[in-house]
């Protein structure tokens, strides 16, 4: 479309580039769409011409409106801080981009507090202090034989192995365990599922929700729980958890566009997708600590440090975990691939899970521990089937949806007052 006069301007057009004012303030970050009170104040601002695409395809909201140029400075140097200073290349990151701007603009303006960095305390070891070495399965063997779960777990995940058990058994087996009936039913009255009446059962949850659906929830909900014993003098679990849900939220809502009978896979999986962190941060912590050391000097994703010190990444190691665990091989599958979608599986389900892991960290939704997040290939991108600016509605939509799951999971009420961990 070009460049056109302020008096040329409508509502639902998409800059092509970075709007400046004639002071020179930046105003709005190229892609973003353009509404009626955006065009009124650009002119307050003395702006005379904009350049805009002729793409009609983003949604575009009358409700947005113009952060003061302070504002949007600050939340473009921050978005640009998280990825490294480095501008998007690809059409799916300046979409990340440009969302990403919006909702830290928002932040600001709201004054919502950021969750607290990921390691409470410096343990790095002297530079030349020898770093042990260790293969996956003994990793995955020290924590096969570092966790117990209730009998519950076992007899569950005995139940989704048997094709002759029935929904009916299954919310028998749940219902035995007060605590996870609880925060089950919770799951099931939450916006992931939006039920107009309340699911007061576990029976009812389990014909509403499926019987190996329910089971997998059931899984991943005893999972979270084995972790409560990592020193949180070394790790803010809080920022940990918070990453989690936020990925599982987005990879749910992102996976429901194509295929709403896989949510609670991917759900489950954005919510264990870096517990091999955790397993190495408990084990090794010292190794980990030089690897998100140097990932931080380097400016690049943790998981690439982690190949080169370890030969394989945190994704490898969970996936092998939750098999050795007893999880549904397409559930300890999509852990491990979550980091590489795009190699012979070309997984759906890992695909929109490695999108939602970099839209998290963009959004600034707590961290695993990586400075910085891998930016998002087209490849991955074309895979998931995400229409033009179709990162805007998943993240309106997950925005309260992450806080009201993150408080369910965290042991507080849905109205997000949240206690503390165990």
């Amino acid at each position: 479309m070009g460049t056109l006069s302020i008096t040329q301007l409508k509502s639902g057009m998409v800059l092509s580039a970075d709007l400046v004012a004639p002071n020179g303030r930046f105003i709005l970050p190229k892609g973003a769409c353009l509404t009626s009170r955006n065009i009124m104040s650009l002119k307050i601002w003395g702006v005379a011409e904009v350049a805009v695409s002729d793409r009609s395809d983003f949604p575009c909201e009358e409700d947005d409106f113009l952060y003061s140029s302070s504002v949007m400075e600050e939340a473009r140097s921050i978005v640009l801080r998280i990825f490294g200073g480095i501008p998007p290349e690809n059409r799916a990151m300046e979409e990340v981009y440009r969302v990403a701007i919006r909702e830290a603009a928002r932040s600001l303006t709201e004054n919502e507090a950021r969750p607290p960095v990921f390691f409470t305390q410096e343990f790095t070891p002297p530079p030349g202090a020898p770093l042990p070495k260790l293969a996956m399965e003994e990793l995955v063997g020290a924590e096969v034989r570092f966790v117990s779960f209730p009998d519950v777990y076992f007899r569950i995940s005995e139940a989704l192995q048997s094709p002759k058990s029935s929904i009916t058994h299954v919310a028998e087996l749940i219902s035995k365990d007060t605590a996870l009936s609880a925060t089950l039913l919770k799951l099931a009255n939450s916006a992931i599922y939006g039920v107009p009446a309340k699911v007061d059962s576990i029976q009812r949850a389990a014909a509403l929700i499926g019987g190996k659906a329910l089971s997998i929830l059931a899984l991943g909900v005893s999972a979270v729980k084995s972790f409560n014993s990592i020193p949180s003098e070394w790790v803010n679990m809080e920022s940990f958890w918070r990453h989690s849900v936020a990925v599982a939220v987005l990879g749910q809502i992102i996976s429901s566009r194509k295929n709403s009978r896989i949510i609670e896979k991917v759900f489950v999986g954005g919510i264990l997708h870096d517990i091999g962190r955790l397993v190495m941060l408990r084990h090794v912590p010292s190794v980990m600590a030089r690897a998100i050391a140097a990932a931080a000097e380097r400016k690049v994703p943790l998981v690439e440090i982690e190949r080169e010190l370890f030969g394989f990444d945190h994704g490898e190691l969970g996936g092998n975990i939750l098999e050795r665990w007893g999880f549904p091989r397409e559930l300890s599958d999509l852990v491990l691939l979550h980091h590489a979608p795009a190699g012979e599986t070309h997984s759906f389900p890992a695909a929109a899970l490695s999108v939602a892991d970099t839209l998290a960290a963009a959004l600034r939704q707590g961290s695993s521990g990586s400075p910085y997040p891998p930016a998002i290939s087209d490849e991955v991108w074309n895979m998931t089937d995400l229409s033009p600016g179709a990162i805007d509605s998943v993240v309106r939509q997950a925005r309260r949806q992450i806080s009201e799951i993150y408080s369910l999971f965290k042991g507080g009420d849905d109205d997000g007052k949240t206690a503390a961990h165990s």
